[in-house]
């Protein structure tokens, strides 16, 4: 894995609960009752002091396999309510723990007794017909997805027909077809400057299952690196989330048992799936990634880098809110198909996720009607559009680096164009730059000069010291953008530009104007 750069003494930030910690010789401790981290690589670290009273941490993401957490850390995260979740370099979970909310020995029973009671095929098939409503209304947005909506929607329906669970795993598997079938053509989008270094089949979506292992596992193109991360941070959240309401994460329904595989959490994140498929759609559709973003390693197996891992696993929170009713939906309906005491079992059973109950609870006192919040969407920084860094200013497309080269290839046709309307116009004696219009404003402009320049000899008189002006006024230019002497002195940009250079002297009279630029004190006027 290659290291994120970190900046020095800039302590990482715990953003919407998570904390996410990065590079080598990882370092979580507590000191004097706060929790201290360490992260980054070499002398490029970074380091921060966190108290439970004001910190707000729910997760702290490990990303990386290299470094040290104590036992007291470990307690600390657990007096805080936060869980712990460690995805590895190639974007395999870990650890996935959290707080354990509910222990009910009667739900494991139920759970275990599912899949021979006929209780089993019924969740599995509500899981299933939930991720082919979500798979149905993403491939809807693909072109050419004709095909695969009426496949998705006529496995949709035979879903209540199957009166086995092996059944619903092969209607399942026929619609993943046809919606991944949707997805071979979808571009990504690389810089400009990388275009030529991108590999051909990094260039597009492809196909699902990996050249390596005929599964999704062990991608071989950037977009199939990223929809397999995300998935590990949403399963890492599933996992949590089962815990947190009793739940075993080994015994599933819709996915047979396995070794070394939690199937009810793959069973958990199957209606999920297609939320996380929109948001990496909408990732790819809107963003230009760089080449440094990805690497290939010895294998050629595709992995994604950071900073963009840190940016991904920064997205647990929605992905939380997402797998929350899931689980408990889950465990009430297990409870529920225990000799019909529904109603019972579903006071006794907690909300531990949601705060259903709570809020229902709050429902005969509530003086105003209870808002249900929006489904929120995750967020990534926006990239450059030509090399793909990260940028950390707002309404930006391009980077520093690139904002010159953007410019002239915008500019280059418009020139081209406006040369040669300029020379037709001239050859038939209608040059814009004299008569008419220009004319008139230049004269009125010339006018200003004239007034302004009088009313200033008036009160200060006829002496012109430039050697002033270069000694006390030009060395606090140097720092000042031309658009702001621009409209403090009402000259042209490209006069502000040869007075900044020192290749030009102003007019005393708007020495004042210039001094304010430079010191941004507002001081009276100069003395000569």
């Amino acid at each position: 894995m290659r290291p994120e750069p970190t900046t020095p003494f800039v302590p990482p930030a715990i953003r919407n609960g998570v904390l996410v910690l990065g590079g080598y010789g990882l370092r979580v401790a507590v000191e004097r009752r706060h929790l201290i981290v360490s992260d980054g690589i070499g002398k490029d670290r970074r380091w921060g002091r966190f108290s439970k009273a004001t910190c707000g941490l729910r997760r702290l993401v490990i990303l990386g396999h290299t470094g040290t957490v104590s036992l007291e850390a470990l307690r600390w995260l657990h007096d805080v309510g936060a869980s712990l979740m460690q995805i590895d370099a190639d974007g395999r979970v870990i650890i996935a723990s959290g707080p354990v909310h509910l222990n009910d020995a009667r739900l494991r029973r139920a759970q275990a007794l599912a899949v021979a009671n006929g209780l089993g095929l019924k969740i599995a098939r509500d899981l299933a017909h939930a991720k082919m409503t979500g798979q149905a209304s993403v491939v809807e947005s693909l072109a050419e997805s004709a095909g695969a909506f009426a496949v998705i929607q006529r496995a949709n329906d035979a879903l209540w027909h199957a009166e086995t669970v092996e059944r619903l795993r092969i209607l399942e598997a026929e619609a993943a077809k046809a919606y991944w079938d949707a997805w071979r053509f979808m571009p990504v989008r690389f810089g400009q400057r990388d275009k030529k270094r991108v590999p051909d089949h990094w260039r597009a979506f492809g196909m699902r299952a990996s050249p390596f292992t005929g599964s999704p596992r062990l991608a071989a193109n950037p977009a199939n690196a990223l929809l397999n991360y995300v998935y590990a941070i949403l399963e890492a959240e599933a996992r949590i989330a089962t815990l947190a309401v009793g739940l075993d994460p080994g015994l599933g329904m819709l996915h047979a048992d396995q070794r070394s595989r939690d199937s009810l959490v793959c069973d958990v994140i199957e209606p999920v799936r297609p939320q996380v498929d929109a948001w990496v759609l909408s990732l790819l559709r809107d963003r230009t990634f760089g080449i440094h973003n990805f690497a290939e390693t010895r294998q050629g197996v595709c992995r994604v880098l950071p900073p963009l891992t840190r940016l991904l696993a920064e997205t647990a929170p929605t992905w939380r809110r997402a797998v929350a009713p899931v689980a408990e939906r889950i465990a009430h309906k297990l409870l529920d198909g225990k000799n019909g005491e529904t109603r019972n079992h579903q006071r006794a059973l907690a909300t531990p996720l949601t705060q259903t109950h709570r809020s229902a609870g709050r429902d005969r006192v509530r003086r105003h009607p209870h808002r249900v919040p929006a489904s929120d969407s995750p967020t990534m920084p926006q990239a450059c559009r030509m090399c793909g860094v990260i940028l950390d200013k707002l309404g930006r497309l391009y980077c520093d680096d690139c904002l010159l080269e953007a410019r002239q290839d915008v500019a280059k046709p418009w020139s081209s164009k406006g040369l040669k309307t300029l020379a037709n116009l001239r050859a038939e004696g209608k040059d814009p730059a004299h008569g008419g219009k220009a004319a008139r404003k230049r004269g009125r402009r010339v006018a200003q000069f004239k007034r302004e320049t009088a009313g200033w000899q008036q009160v200060h008189g006829d002496s012109y010291v430039s050697r002033y002006f270069v000694r006390n006024v030009l060395p606090k230019l140097k720092r000042m953008s031309l658009g702001e002497m621009t409209r403090r002195t009402g000259l042209t940009p490209g006069y502000c530009s040869f007075i900044r250079r020192g290749m030009r002297v102003p007019h005393p009279r708007h020495w004042d104007a210039l001094r304010r630029v430079g010191t941004d004190t507002g001081n009276s006027g100069f003395v000569v």
